[in-house]
């Protein structure tokens, strides 16, 4: 059935009509995200706006750029781990990376 009204209220397309969910860049669907933890607490996800955006250093970058020290940061597949020794310091950059997770 490929009628726009069936009757019945539900409407049939035919396959040519939908879109491919997919894309043509191998399977990615929308973009890629990583999940962003401090100290093993998760905060949000970062989400790359191109191919060759790179998570980690993004993340470094805007740590910096708050003038953040005393932490590092590692990658694992697509979860990014900030671990921070002062537990002040360690709720100031939650906070901060909770709102730059969400505007990103």
């Amino acid at each position: 059935m490929n009628m726009m009204n069936s009757g019945n209220g539900f409407f049939f397309l035919p396959l040519a009509m939908l879109r491919n969910l997919e894309g043509e860049e191998g399977g990615k669907i929308g973009h890629d995200r990583e999940n962003v933890y401090v100290n093993g607490d998760y905060v949000g996800d970062r989400i790359s706006l191109t191919q060759n955006d790179d998570g980690l250093k993004a993340i470094e970058d805007y740590l910096k750029s708050r003038n953040f020290q005393g932490y590092r940061v590692t990658q694992e597949g697509d979860r990014i781990y900030i671990d921070v020794e002062d537990e002040k310091e360690g709720e100031a950059i939650k906070n901060h990376l909770g709102i730059y997770t969400k505007i990103r």
